[in-house]
């Protein structure tokens, strides 16, 4: 008996602008004990797969079996014993999953207290994954303690905690570096074998569908081909039983041009001993601490490192939306630390364009709408001393519709203009979030992960809208984890890990 089998597989959303299929009709088999990756196109349907096969989401149509029981038929307690007993998932962004109160320990056991275990055999299991995770000492660390990777390794074990007999996995490494990535991965080839599970993975990750013992390409929501993991295998379409055979798979994406910076240029950022520590006594953390750091004008310059390296908190430093401990930010040659929050407010809507590493748009809005009111909230009067305003910041009501459908058809998502945010997929509600932060044409454009959700073909679409810029009057900065991205920067700002559980005065500082 198949561990997972679909046939025909239909999920269509109904939303105010109409209904959505997200997924055509899935045929897929998931033997038990395989680890199965699904691979595909932001909008593929690959993260509604995951949510339906969990029952947490109800297919529309078609035959879904998933450990014996058929999800169409089941009754709610059917479908709660389901979720409770049978399925672990763990999440794309882990940290969600994760209390900021309760400490690793605490997070493991408490889907067990959920459940009635008892006390003795709570810690026992707890225990048992802290040492098969590799923290057996940071059971009492909270998640802010810990870093990305870490982080990702306790949100493995709380999906796994109650003995699920199938895991699934939505971008378990999206977030992660490679090296980092690589370690969860085999941490979660070691959890399936270890406890007799099935997995499914859904990715972009070239490294999981190394890892997988097969990958099932999802494209326009149904499952068009197959082949086996590793490198070498070919994937084989697939034919459903009606004798529809499934279109090719679009050809990988090119190898990405550098985009340089000009000749000469100046500097466009400039942090000088920047510090900035989260805490106070002996549990403080310095996210960054005694950076020295430039990035010039015009061309993509990407910040890279370990999860917890700071990243994050370094563009967030950049924009003046978080102040440093101690050193000096300054950002298009004004410095940070002499404006008040008004005037910072200001300044990024006249100069900066800003996309954080999990974006949200706001849900009662259109897309197109999302952009617009990013343009309004631009247009208010510039103080004396910021830089000058923008033809975005003085347009009409028709204006800034037209910029916002500009950027849109930039990104490749024209047809997705009045569509409400709830019926975009995460690469779809990614790409808007970043054409929000360069509709206004900033002169500097900070993205963190801006391809993490997305991809392999519309991560590399993402590049090059970035290399139609005006590489002149735009800087570009990126922190990053991508591959790809890396190779096309003009240059790259290496951060280690420099988060210190326990402050150590006169530590020697730590720079790219």
């Amino acid at each position: 008996m198949a561990a997972i089998r679909t046939r025909g597989l239909i999920r269509i959303y109904a939303s105010a602008v109409g209904s959505v299929a997200a997924l055509r009709g899935v045929d897929l088999d998931v033997a038990p004990g395989e680890i199965a990756a699904v691979v595909g196109a932001s909008g593929s349907g690959k993260s509604t797969l995951v949510r339906v096969l969990a029952g947490s989401d109800a297919p529309s149509a078609g035959a879904t079996e998933v450990l014996g029981l058929s999800l169409e038929r089941a009754t709610s307690r059917d479908l709660t014993a389901h979720r409770r007993d049978r399925v672990g998932v763990v999440e794309q962004h882990y940290w969600r999953s994760l209390s900021p109160y309760l400490s690793a320990r605490a997070a493991i056991e408490l889907p067990l207290r959920l459940r009635g275990w008892p006390a003795d055999r709570r810690s026992a299991r707890s225990s048992e994954l802290l040492g098969r995770i590799g923290l057996p000492d940071r059971g009492g660390a909270l998640p802010s303690q810990l870093s990305g990777g870490e982080q990702q390794r306790v949100a493995f074990a709380v999906a796994v905690a109650p003995r699920p007999q199938l895991l699934l996995a939505d971008e378990p490494t999206a977030e992660l570096d490679e090296h980092t990535a690589g370690e969860i991965l085999a941490l979660l080839r070691d959890l399936v074998r270890a406890e007799g599970m099935t997995a499914l993975v859904v990715t972009h990750d070239r490294l999981v569908e190394d890892l997988a013992d097969r990958i099932v390409y999802l494209q326009d929501g149904r499952a068009v081909a197959t082949r086996a993991g590793g490198p070498s295998s070919v994937p084989i379409a697939l034919t459903d039983e009606a004798g529809w055979t499934a279109p090719a798979l679009p050809p990988p994406p090119p190898h990405l041009e550098p985009l340089a910076a000009a000749a000469g240029a100046a500097p466009a950022v400039v942090v000088a001993g920047l510090t900035r520590t989260y805490g106070t006594g002996p549990h403080a953390i310095d996210a960054v601490r005694d950076l020295d750091a430039a990035f010039t004008e015009g061309g993509l310059h990407v910040v890279t490192g370990p999860s917890g390296s700071g990243k994050s908190t370094l563009l967030r430093l950049i924009a003046g939306l978080d102040r440093p401990t101690s050193g000096r930010v300054t950002t298009l040659g004004t410095d940070l630390g002499g404006l008040d929050r008004a005037a910072l407010a200001r300044f990024r809507g006249a100069a900066l364009g800003f996309c954080p590493q999990a974006p949200r748009l706001i849900p009662f809005l259109s897309v197109v709408e999302n952009l617009e009111i990013a343009l309004l909230l631009r247009s208010g009067p510039a103080a004396a001393g910021d830089p000058a305003t923008n033809a975005a910041e003085r347009s009409s009501s028709a204006d800034r519709r037209q910029l916002a459908n500009a950027a849109l058809a930039q990104i490749g998502l024209t047809e997705r203009a009045d569509a409400a945010p709830e019926t975009l997929s995460g690469g779809e509600r990614a790409r808007v979030a970043i054409a929000r932060a360069i509709v206004g044409g900033p002169r500097l454009l900070l993205l963190d992960e801006p391809t993490a959700a997305l991809d392999r073909a519309s991560a590399a679409s993402l590049v090059r809208l970035l290399g139609t810029l005006d590489r002149a009057r735009v800087t570009i900065v990126v922190a990053t984890h991508d591959r790809e991205l890396i190779a096309a920067a003009a240059d790259r700002l290496d951060l280690r890990d420099v988060r210190h559980r326990t402050r150590v005065p006169g530590a020697a500082a730590t720079r790219a």
